[in-house]
């Protein structure tokens, strides 16, 4: 059994929707304004995406044709 936050326990929402939409980090980062390192670090989970900016969020989600709450991750562990 995985951590939380270990990437074994619950799926890495922005990765699923990268892939999807078929796009790199690099790719990411242009449509997005946001830094490389930053969306490395929450595919990554070294930074939490729960706790991003609105603004970043907001340019991640404009730029992957999503809403923000797509890209926020469902932790278990905040579960009742």
């Amino acid at each position: 059994i995985g951590l939380v936050g270990s990437g074994d326990v619950y799926k890495r929402q922005i990765l699923e929707i990268t892939e999807k939409k078929k796009l790199s980090q690099g790719q990411l980062s242009i449509r997005s304004g946001v830094n490389l390192q930053t969306i490395k670090a929450y595919e990554q989970r070294t930074r939490n995406i729960n706790h991003a900016q609105g603004d970043i969020l907001n340019r991640l989600a404009n730029a992957l044709d999503c809403a923000i709450e797509d890209l926020l991750e469902d932790d278990p562990a905040s579960r009742a």
